[in-house]
């Protein structure tokens, strides 16, 4: 007696299951943009790591989805920060992260909340440049809030996190 074969449709079944499913390159990304300059244009994004880089001597390019890290400032401006200027840098940070202040910072404390919202860090500034070490924390977005003099609040920082 003669058994059924299912080689056929099976292998059927596992080319259109192995082929059906596309899915294109996508980036998300903490930054990017384009530059035009005649007839050349170039957009780039930041964030991912290099694939090659070819030069001439005198220009070089990059091919590559993302640069692997730049350092950016990136704030949410809140008015009514008074005469003290209030930075952050370098974001996205690796290692250090370091909150400047223009004046004095008597009394002036920090919070870092994770994307999530719970409070990872908290602390006092300690001088026109406070480090905070950022070695510890998982990559990823935080939210930096710098207090001043009685806890009113001066500003807010989105940073990002690499490693």
């Amino acid at each position: 007696m003669n058994k059924p074969s299912f080689r056929g449709p099976l292998a059927l079944l596992a080319f259109v299951l192995g082929t059906g499913y596309c899915a294109g390159q996508s980036v998300l990304s903490a930054g990017g943009g384009t530059n035009d300059t005649g007839p050349t244009r170039i957009t780039y994004t930041i964030g991912e790591p290099v694939i090659t880089t070819e030069g001439n001597g005198a220009s070089q390019l990059t091919q590559g989805f993302n640069q692997p890290w730049v350092d950016i400032n990136t704030a949410v401006d809140d008015p009514g920060i008074g005469e003290n200027t209030i930075s952050v840098y370098p974001n996205p940070v690796r290692h250090v992260l370091n909150i400047a202040l223009s004046e004095d910072p008597a009394d002036h404390r920090y919070e870092l909340f994770d994307a999530v919202g719970k409070r990872v860090l908290d602390g006092r500034v300690e001088g026109t440049i406070t480090e905070l070490d950022m070695e510890p924390y998982a990559s990823g977005g935080y939210f930096l809030r710098v207090f001043g003099p009685d806890d009113s609040f001066l500003r807010s920082f989105k940073i990002s996190v690499t490693h």
